[in-house]
């Protein structure tokens, strides 16, 4: 046998031995329950009915020490299922003979969209079947399907959508954004949850009235513009307080900021009412612009709480806002920020800041001036300057997890008047390098029976809880003769015989 032929014998032996060590190294055994889940049930969370849920996965584990081939893995409806699988990669419903090497292991993902007309019960569940070979395993997947009123600008070919105009731009060109506008007075009761994406438009002569219990969710970049003439109406209750959130309702979305916008109120809007509402993840909770009069409140709030905005929780500019209760918290900027002057009055609010982001000089829980910096058509900065009129801050608190949590900047060629008064207050600027006229607490022009850096006492405040506690400095704080104009606090409870100061009358949290 010539070199040649011993060359070609040794490439055989080699290629039949590689061959047959190939073929036993992936050879796959039935699975006969060798196997594990790292969940036995799968909760999907909520969900709205016929929009897709996010993506929520798990693990099959090879628990053997050879390489299994599993039956079936499939969902129970089979092809009726409203839920969908991707298992190792491939996209279905069911699947025969799934493969996992020794030791390995594979991801199933789920999601569904459900067609609650067609469920017998909101909490859809279904099992996931994984075996078929003498041992089976199944995994419960569950989710809480919604019923809802979908609200969405209309959809035109090629993808494109409607849109509103919300302002214009240096050269007078419209700004425009995803939105509608309602064409009639129009009602959102409790019936259905309602979603909305883009932005509701309240037109001239058009009111939105939002009742007691009602739940919008909003999507992300979706919000509420009241033009000039147009009116919102929110009318919760204690008991069943209305709602306004963004449209992710799984659990670590739960206090993110900027989920979506704003309601903003458009300059010529005015009367305007906001009760019992609970505001959160918003880009800017509420956004106030000029008043053609300071004689009607461009909105007024009551019993509100505002949470979690990415910038701020009320933005005001040359407005007039009035609020009774009010609750702010976690903002990315300032609970309270007021430019260009106008007229304010908030009584028993509790502005603070906690939020976890890193906050500029002016991002003081509370910031109102006179002027405002901007830039004109050709780059160049300029400053605009309005008379602030009045600003009452009374039986207040005003706090937050920086030193100095309340800013006032005035420009001399304005009038610049507040008032704060039976509140508590945190201000701790030991090295003075804040000069400006508005740190002399002592000046009965602008203070009168304040606190300074007192101890608030929040239940938890990070969680959004600014319940005060049996150690709060903000117990009998208050002016009684104020607290008789808004004589319960935001739980419902009476304050007028010994009122605190803040939305809330103090409590023992172990009575919880």
């Amino acid at each position: 046998m010539n070199k040649h032929h011993l060359l070609l014998y040794g490439l055989v032996i080699l290629t039949l031995w590689f061959t047959g060590s190939c073929r036993k190294k992936f050879q796959y055994e039935p699975a006969r329950g060798r196997f594990r889940t790292n969940v036995d049930t799968l909760f999907l969370d909520s969900v709205f009915t016929h929009t897709s849920s996010p993506t929520y996965s798990f693990k099959i584990y090879n628990t053997s020490h050879e390489n299994i081939s599993i039956p079936f893995v499939g969902l129970e409806n089979g092809s009726s299922s409203f839920y969908r699988l991707n298992v190792d990669g491939m996209a279905g419903r069911t699947f025969r003979n799934v493969e996992i090497p020794a030791g390995d292991s594979i991801f199933v993902f789920v999601e569904v969209t459900a067609d609650i007309s067609r469920l017998p019960d909101p909490v859809y569940e279904e099992n996931l079947i994984i075996g078929g070979d003498g041992a089976e395993k199944k995994v419960l997947l569950t989710a809480f399907v919604k019923d809802a009123l979908f609200l969405y600008p209309e959809r035109y070919n090629r993808h494109q959508t409607d849109s509103i105009t919300v302002a214009t731009d240096g050269n007078g060109n419209p700004i425009r954004v995803s939105g509608f506008l309602l064409d009639s007075d129009t009602t959102i009761t409790d019936a259905k949850a309602v979603v909305i994406y883009g932005h509701l438009g309240i037109p001239r002569g058009v009111t939105l009235h939002i009742s007691e219990g009602a739940h919008l969710y909003f999507h992300y970049n979706s919000g509420i513009v009241v033009y000039e003439g147009g009116r919102l109406d929110i009318e919760g209750s204690h008991t069943r307080p209305v709602i306004l959130e963004d449209d992710r309702m799984q659990p670590e979305y739960e206090k993110a900021p900027g989920m979506w916008n704003f309601i903003w109120f458009q300059q010529g809007s005015s009367g305007n009412r906001i009760r019992h509402t609970i505001i959160k993840n918003t880009l800017a909770g509420i956004i106030a612009h000029p008043a053609d009069s300071l004689a009607v409140p461009v909105v007024e709030l009551e019993n509100t709480r505002i949470y979690n905005a990415q910038a701020f929780g009320i933005f005001a500019a040359a407005s007039y806002v009035t609020g009774d209760n009010v609750v702010i918290n976690n903002c990315g900027s300032s609970a309270l920020r007021i430019h260009l002057g106008g007229r304010y009055r908030f009584r028993h609010c509790t502005f603070a800041n906690y939020g976890p982001g890193i906050r500029g000089p002016e991002d003081a829980a509370v910031y109102i001036s006179n002027y405002y910096d901007t830039y004109d058509n050709t780059g160049r900065p300029v400053r605009l300057v309005n008379d602030l009129e009045d600003c009452l801050i009374a039986n207040s608190i005003i706090y937050g997890n920086r030193n100095t949590e309340w800013m006032v900047a005035r420009d001399d060629n304005a009038a610049c008047a507040y008032f704060v008064q039976n509140s508590l207050i945190r201000f701790d600027d030991p090295m003075n390098q804040i000069q400006e006229d508005f740190t002399d607490f002592a000046n009965p022009q602008h203070y009168a029976d304040i606190l300074l850096n007192g101890r608030p006492d929040f239940h938890i405040p990070e969680e959004n809880d600014l319940h005060i506690g049996m150690q709060s400095d903000a117990i009998g704080l208050a002016d009684p003769a104020v607290a008789a104009s808004v004589p319960l606090d935001l739980d419902g409870n009476d304050r007028t015989a010994h009122p605190d100061a803040g939305a809330y009358q103090h409590r023992d949290f172990d009575d919880n």
